[in-house]
Formats: structure tokens, C-alpha cells, sequence
């Protein structure tokens, strides 16, 4: 199990928040929001996105400036499980 190290932002590191849900903080706030950083327990960096497309678990992922993850061979993230559309999720680097 992935720990995230900052409990603060929301859901775990390999919880997916399905599409038209959302993570509430203490103060009922959205939380995380789109493009916030976070690394986890085995220092990999993540990125909370969302995808409008289905992902597999370890697909190459892009992340654009405002969050939205899309698939591409290219890609330095990747889906940590199977992300279906409008998924919101934690994308991990591909690399520490």
C-alpha cells in the first residue's frame, strides 16, 4: 500500500476519486485541487489529475498545466491502477 505523506491532501496515493465525486478537507473544501504535488512513501513524485479517457495501470500519462492527464507513449507519469473517464487520481513519475 502507498502512503501519502501529507494526509492533509485528500486521498490516499492509489485511491481513485470516480467522476463527479470529490475529497473534502476539514473545512469542506475541495482538496486536493487539480495539479497539486505531493510524493509518496517510496519518494515518487504525484500529481493529482483527472483523465477523460480510460487508462490501463501503468500506462504513460501527460499532464497538462491545469491537471488533465491524457494517455501517450511519451508520457513521464503513469496511471497507478485502471482510471476510467473523468476519473480524478494521483498520477505517479515515471522516475524518482
Amino acid at each position: 500500500m502507498t502512503i501519502r505523506t501529507n494526509p492533509s491532501l485528500g486521498p490516499g496515493m492509489d485511491q481513485v476519486i470516480g467522476a463527479g465525486e470529490s475529497w473534502l478537507d476539514y473545512d469542506a473544501e475541495v482538496s486536493p485541487q487539480y495539479g497539486d504535488v505531493a510524493f509518496d512513501g517510496d519518494g515518487y513524485k504525484r500529481i493529482w489529475t483527472t483523465s477523460a479517457a480510460a487508462l490501463t495501470a501503468g500506462s504513460p500519462v501527460a499532464i497538462d498545466d491545469n491537471g488533465n492527464a491524457s494517455g501517450t507513449t511519451s508520457g513521464a507519469y503513469v496511471a497507478p491502477v485502471a482510471i476510467s473517464p473523468g476519473d480524478s487520481f494521483w498520477a505517479k513519475a515515471s522516475t524518482k
